[in-house]
């Protein structure tokens, strides 16, 4: 079997409207097609990121999305404006640094900036 690459990542929610507003809000997404329970979000690149709504005995979350920044440090003080408070403390590979925030739902969502 051959893997092209990643297609999409998506997140289970409960509620898509109040999960759509914590992603445009918080992490400045801007949306993209949506269709029913299923809202998409403009991404560069090939990989596309969407949450999906109609799971609501969804448990605890089982991925992470790692959104890619420029500067960890700008893009944490621009959450904070935002009323997001990370869950734990930058992680410094040697090769990228990282922090993680949760979403409405408890899925997880990484800042990374690479640092390599």
């Amino acid at each position: 079997m051959q893997i092209n690459g990643l297609n999409v990542v998506f997140f289970w929610v409960r509620d898509v409207d109040q999960a759509l507003t914590w992603y445009k809000n918080v992490l400045g997404l801007e949306t993209g097609p949506r269709h029913g329970d299923w809202q998409e979000f403009h991404m560069s690149g090939e990989t596309r990121f969407a949450i999906h709504g109609g799971r609501p005995e969804a448990g605890p979350p089982t991925a992470v999305a790692a959104f890619g920044v420029p500067d960890l440090a700008e893009a944490m003080a621009e959450m904070a404006e935002a009323g997001a408070t990370p869950i734990d403390e930058i992680t410094d590979t040697g090769v990228a640094r990282f922090v993680t925030y949760t979403d409405p739902d408890g899925n997880q969502v990484q800042l990374l900036e690479e640092t390599a």
